[in-house]
């Protein structure tokens, strides 16, 4: 039972802290790396799908624009001076051409004025567009012309494009030309290609908000755009297109103006377009709010689980803590208190604490292995040593005292209980003796005992004392000093209670002739035949004293004078009815005729010590009274 025993809180406080932080840190870990997966590997996603849709748009619109260039190239090669006049280009045979073609609207022929002068669509014929709407408005002579692709318009067809007339079929064009040398004259073929082809199959590829699919030229101009929301904020978006273009066909870049868009394009040397994918990582990111959200739910979810298993077993600890302190409180009190050592089986000293080496005078090292008898008194016989050990070697706990001897040879006496500690199979391991030094307390009892003898001996001489204090030595009745004990008590008792209260005054009528005829012991003995009359016929909570020679009064509490007459006359009659027999030795009597005067008064009112004086002067006028009629009488105080 060490008393060394210490408790650290702040080392496991700070476990406990490091245990908190260190879950928390692994949860909202994961929640970051977790989440930043999830978004990576969506806009890895993005990546592989703005770049596997820009293959496939990318191909659909270089095959329509084939179309369109091989029906522009078919329809240029017969066209001269010979079929304008001829008129052998019609408008339904034009028109044929186109029937089954959903990607042309309509093919149109404009002379060198801009002026239609031949449409697969009657309603075209005679409109002039302006040249610089052309995408090419000449041609070197004699020289074939390639096909060129220009603006896009917000009409069904020509025929619309300088009509006033608001346009609310949401139909749009993109207008393509080829110029033909015909006599000198510049013609040009034009095409109205049906933007609305390509925006029908972007929506059914992919109708995703955050991402756009769109056709620029290469002057870096929008021709047509599937959600263009998404590259409008981004002012020269175009002109950063471009200039990737310029630099690969195909390819795929993360935009410098808005680090959020992810962009897949493809161009071709054949086609003044650029047809390029944009995905927008911000829109990506915000659909993961709900997914991010909930991962923010089961980390915080988590965190607090943890907490709460935390604070839990942190209040267990505080708990455990705390017996801890309290027992390392109690072991150190104890330490403090009693001598401790520990013994093998064997009965070998193992360990003592401060305070039984220095009642012993020994040091740990002198004493560590050595038995027990190095402090025996010799004051036991052996037998007293083999029942303690008989009894602890069975598990059982041994008290008793021992005068034992210190390292000086000095005796000194312990109270000792021999504790046996026990293994988990309820065998004994060792011993631990824990002894109150009680050296002091036995010479204090012997030096108590001769004080206590002493005190007995004080206090008889005090008793003594006190009753003669209080006695008349003669007739053993109180004096005057009790008396005036007595009536404090009743005065109070009194005006506690406005209870009544009387007073007797009594004298012996002509005992001054006794004292002259018989002599002073004869005088006494009488006083002593009066007093043990007179006490027979006293009640417990009245008082009979002697205050004079052969005077004597009787303080009665709770009595009126009424009933103070009839105690009066009893005295009276005590002492005349039945006269004296004295024996005065050698077998001769003496018989007197005694009666005695007996004055009184009393009153009910609230008394006080100076009302209690007056009380007993009016009872000493009543017995002076008694006297001057004739004595052997009761007269009560008249008002």
């Amino acid at each position: 039972m060490r008393t060394d025993f210490k408790v650290e809180p702040l080392k496991f406080r700070i476990i406990f802290a490091v245990v908190l932080i260190s879950a928390l840190a692994v949860i909202w870990s994961a929640y970051v790396v977790g989440t930043n997966y999830v978004q990576e590997s969506a806009i890895r996603s993005l990546k592989q799908l703005v770049q596997s849709e820009t293959v496939i748009l990318e191909d659909h619109l270089s095959r329509t624009l084939d179309v369109v260039a091989s029906r522009l190239k078919f329809v240029a090669a017969f066209t001269n001076e010979q079929t304008l006049k001829d008129k052998r280009l019609r408008g339904d045979q034009l028109y044929e051409l186109i029937q089954e073609d959903r990607v042309v609207r309509s093919l149109s022929l404009a002379d060198d004025h801009g002026r239609i002068v031949a449409s697969s669509n009657p309603r075209n014929v005679g409109v002039s567009i302006p040249l610089s709407e052309l995408p090419d408005a000449t041609i070197k002579g004699g020289s074939s012309a390639a096909v060129s692709f220009g603006n896009v318009f917000e009409h069904r067809d020509i025929f619309e494009i300088n009509s006033d007339a608001p346009n609310n079929s949401g139909l749009r064009f993109w207008l393509v030309s080829m110029p033909v040398n015909v006599g000198g004259r510049i013609y040009h073929w034009i095409a109205t290609v049906n933007v609305g082809l390509f925006e029908n199959l972007w929506r059914r590829i992919n109708d995703d908000p955050g991402t756009e699919i769109a056709v620029f030229d290469y002057q870096g101009k929008r021709i047509s755009a599937q959600h263009s929301e998404v590259t409008a904020p981004t002012s020269g978006f175009g002109e950063e297109l471009l200039k990737n273009a310029s630099n690969a066909d195909l390819g795929f870049f993360e935009s410098k103006l808005n680090p959020n868009l992810l962009t897949a394009y493809r161009s071709s040397a054949e086609h003044p377009a650029i047809l390029a994918v944009v995905g927008d990582k911000s829109h990506l990111i915000a659909t993961l709010r709900g997914e991010r959200n909930q991962a923010m739910f089961y980390a915080f979810t988590g965190s607090l689980v943890v907490v709460v298993l935390i604070a839990g077993l942190f209040r267990w600890y505080l708990s455990y803590e705390k017996s801890l302190t309290e027992l390392a409180n109690q072991i150190t009190a104890t330490g403090a208190h009693l001598m401790i050592s520990e013994s093998s089986r064997d009965g070998k000293i193992l360990w003592a604490n401060p305070l039984f080496l220095q009642t012993t005078g020994y040091d740990l090292s002198e004493i560590k292995g050595q038995n027990h008898r190095i402090f025996n008194s010799g004051l036991y016989p052996s037998g007293f040593y083999d029942d303690m050990w008989s009894l602890i070697n069975r598990g059982e706990i041994w008290s008793g005292v021992f005068r034992n001897r210190n390292k000086e040879g000095e005796f000194f006496w312990v109270k000792t209980t021999v504790i046996p500690f026990l293994d988990p199979w309820k065998k004994v391991s060792r011993y631990v003796a824990l002894y109150t030094d009680i050296t002091e307390a036995i010479l204090t009892s012997e030096r108590v005992n001769h004080e206590r003898s002493l005190r007995k001996e004080l206090s008889k001489k005090n008793r003594e004392l006190v009753v003669d204090a209080n006695t008349d030595p003669l007739t053993g009745l109180p004096n005057r000093r009790a008396y005036e004990e007595f009536r404090k008590t009743a005065i109070k008792q009194a005006r506690t209670n406005t209870q009544p209260i009387s007073i007797l005054m009594l004298d012996l009528d002509k005992f001054k002739d006794v004292n002259d005829t018989y002599g002073h012991a004869v005088g006494d003995q009488v006083l002593q035949e009066v007093a043990h009359r007179w006490s027979k016929k006293m009640r417990a909570s009245d008082i009979l004293a002697r205050i004079g020679g052969e005077e004597f009064t009787v303080l009665l509490p709770q009595t009126t004078l009424a009933q103070a007459e009839l105690v009066a006359e009893k005295f009276r009659d005590v002492i005349s009815r039945t006269p004296i027999t004295l024996d005065l030795g050698d077998g001769k009597l003496l018989t007197i005729d005694a009666t005695v005067s007996i004055g009184l008064a009393s009153t009910d009112r609230i008394i006080n010590e100076a009302g209690l004086d007056m009380l007993m002067k009016q009872a000493d006028d009543a017995l002076y009274q008694a006297k001057r009629k004739g004595r052997n009488r009761v007269v009560p105080h008249s008002n």
